[in-house]
């Protein structure tokens, strides 16, 4: 059995520790994966499901979490007392709104000219779109079988009480009969709940929780004085690229579009220039800097060369007169080898002593 590090909510680890301690002998949980479409890409991703309640059912809370592995690019291992183990991943799973699973598998059955669609009954919207995910699905798995979603995963997920009583923040509601109640999709109230969201989490009790947030604030020079309404629309921007890892493409841009960002796009854009700027005026530097550089070792060369020239040219010129001189004295010597000596005297006759 392979072994795995996790890193879990804490009311699940309370759950397993006290059904592993036996510490809690009424109570029952009930955890189990489903594999369920992701609500940002639509692939095959790995979900959470934890129950607790009671025997009695007075007490039932329910939670689902995204599970994620996170692997290193490069190979580690795990020291775990005197185990080792091989696999270096860690998996991480995060408690998640089932508002956003909802908002993904409801919209399957939506009109393909944009139309709202005809008002149905539960039952009939999950066997829809069950039945469309997993016959999607069953071309993907042929190439990859961890893509395969099953309609009982999704059939289980859209019948669980704590994620019925989240549709009205998907959906429109009426109630025809005591006995009959119909739902339709609407991006209208995903929207509106969207928005609440949005303002939970650019409060700044909250925002400014978050170290990277803060951090991404300053560097915008949002945190300024006088600043205060840029820093609102700094706070809403970033809120809305949190809840991005949740949304499909067309409901992000529609949540931003609800949003006047003009002052704080201008605000972002005058330091982006800035900051080009700054980076455009560097190299200038440089290139100025190696083309005086090079201009100051081509002037060297230059006069490397000329004297070169200079001494080259020198050398030749005494070459050339030492050549003359040879020359000549060559020629004078010839002459002389030409010349007739009879009845001239010796030259050792100058120096002989005279006699008488």
């Amino acid at each position: 059995m392979s072994t795995h590090l996790a890193i879990l909510p804490l009311d699940i680890i309370d759950a397993l520790t006290a059904r592993l301690n036996q510490e809690n002998c009424h109570a029952d949980y009930a955890t189990r994966f489903l594999r369920l479409p992701h609500p940002r890409t639509g692939l095959a991703s790995l979900f959470l499901l934890h129950d607790q309640h009671a025997q009695d059912d007075t007490i039932k809370t329910s939670s689902i979490s995204e599970v994620q592995a996170i692997s290193p690019a490069n190979a580690r291992t795990w020291f775990i007392g005197e185990e080792v183990i091989a696999d270096g991943k860690l998996m991480v799973m995060t408690p998640m709104d089932p508002m956003f699973l909802l908002m993904y598998l409801l919209r399957v059955p939506q009109a393909r000219d944009g139309s709202k669609g005809n008002f149905r009954p539960l039952q009939d919207i999950i066997e829809e779109v069950s039945a469309t995910i997993a016959d999607a699905s069953e071309k993907e798995a042929q190439k990859d079988p961890s893509l395969k979603i099953s309609a009982d995963d999704i059939i289980s997920f859209l019948s669980l009480d704590f994620v019925q009583s989240s549709i009205k923040r998907v959906c429109d509601i009426k109630v025809v009969t005591e006995e009959i109640t119909v739902y339709r999709y609407s991006h209208d109230i995903v929207l509106e709940n969207l928005k609440r969201k949005v303002g939970r989490l650019s409060d700044p009790r909250v925002a400014e929780m978050s170290r990277t947030l803060v951090r991404n604030l300053a560097k915008d020079g949002l945190m300024d004085d006088g600043k205060e309404e840029l820093l609102e629309s700094g706070r809403i921007k970033l809120a809305c690229e949190l809840l991005s890892q949740y949304l499909p493409r067309d409901v992000l841009q529609d949540l931003i579009a609800s949003y006047d960002f003009s002052k704080l796009d201008a605000h972002l854009k005058t330091i982006r220039d800035e900051e080009l700027a700054l980076l455009a005026v560097a190299p200038d530097t440089r290139k100025r800097t190696k083309a005086t550089k090079a201009v100051a070792a081509g002037d060297k060369n230059q006069k490397r060369k000329k004297d070169a020239k200079n001494t080259d040219a020198d050398a030749a010129g005494d070459g050339d007169k030492k050549k003359k001189k040879d020359a000549k004295s060559s020629h004078g010597v010839e002459q002389l080898k030409k010349a007739s000596v009879a009845g001239m005297s010796k030259l050792s006759t100058f120096f002989t002593k005279k006699t008488g």
